[in-house]
């Protein structure tokens, strides 16, 4: 593989927090960086209504507004940002690490895999309309907005509950409601909903809509019976549908885990030498903006070594190279 070979140093694949931020430190490395994605901005984090967690706030944003200031930072740093869908790679050619654009293939020394994970796409009635007033995903994201609110979290598994549990220290009022006949928890986790006083758990009813007027007003339910019920609440959490990795064009290209997660080592180093990856794609327990910037920028670190051929990380960065 020659120079004269490569499209770019180091090819990203992902417009959030992850890809931004790994392409601000490749391209502060000197390193030729492309950005590739769908839009100028993409994933979860240009979806959020209100972020008011993210390191350096002084006002609370909407996700895109913030993820916009972490774009124009990578750009002025020198990162090109092309608008297309991925349709496949090509890990294994001696001409470099091959990536099918809409319109063009690049090849890169590194590529950094930043597609992130997202909800399944079918909706719930409602939930779209009252996105930002009053339905949410994320407890340590937007649980603050609903202090001394009567709050709902609709799931089917622990984390939906644990994520119950954590807002019984924020909200007024809890209701736990699952589709399923019974809680089917056990141990440590079953002690501390006993145990929590605001916490109400609610079993067997399957959410048909979620109601209100200007901001929700509570959900609408049936139970086994097809009979309805309403649940009054100022806030929605839903944990439904889940999450899944944006990997499909990827076709196992690298090692999976079984729900499709990237399996990377702690240098956010895939099976497959010069290719990484960083964010909510990742397989990993904790998905948070500043996490995902974070493995962006150890990813970025972990690219440079590769394709410079040194023997260790450089973590001594200065100004912008020309």
């Amino acid at each position: 593989m020659t120079d004269s070979d490569l499209t770019c140093d180091v090819l990203i694949i992902g417009g959030g927090p992850a890809g931004f931020t790994a392409g601000l430190y490749a391209a502060r490395a000197g390193l030729r960086t492309v950005v590739s994605s769908p839009t100028e901005l993409s994933g979860m984090m240009s979806m959020a209504p209100r972020v008011e967690n993210f390191p350096g706030q002084t006002d609370p944003l909407t996700g895109r507004e913030l993820l916009e200031k972490i774009r124009s930072q990578a750009m002025a740093a020198g990162v090109e940002q092309v608008l297309e869908s991925i349709a496949g790679v090509n890990f294994s050619d001696e001409r470099g690490l091959q990536v099918y654009g809409g319109s063009q293939m690049h090849a890169a020394a590194a590529v950094i895999l930043a597609t992130g994970a997202m909800a399944p796409s079918d909706k719930t009635p409602g939930e779209e309309e009252f996105l930002g007033r009053g339905v949410a995903y994320c407890v340590a994201c937007d649980g603050p907005l609903f202090q001394g609110e009567k709050v709902l979290v609709i799931g089917n598994d622990d984390q939906a509950i644990e994520e119950a549990v954590a807002l019984t220290e924020i909200a007024d009022e809890v209701t736990y409601v699952t589709a399923r006949a019974e809680l089917g928890i056990e141990g440590g986790l079953a002690d501390v909903v006993a145990e929590a006083d605001n916490l109400t758990t609610v079993t067997g009813l399957t959410l048909q809509e979620i109601i209100g007027d200007d901001m929700v007003t509570g959900a609408r339910f049936t139970d086994a019976n097809k009979q309805v019920q309403v649940i009054d609440a100022g806030g929605v959490f839903l944990y439904l549908r889940g999450f899944a990795p944006a990997t499909d064009f990827l076709l196992d290209a690298v090692d999976l885990d079984e729900k499709g997660y990237i399996i990377t080592d702690e240098m956010m180093n895939t099976s497959i030498p010069g290719v990484f990856a960083a964010g909510d794609v990742r397989k990993k327990q904790v998905r948070q903006m500043c996490v995902a910037a974070g493995e962006g920028a150890v990813a970025a670190l972990a690219a440079e070594k590769h394709v410079r051929g040194s023997t260790r990380v450089k973590v001594d960065r200065g100004s912008v190279k020309s």
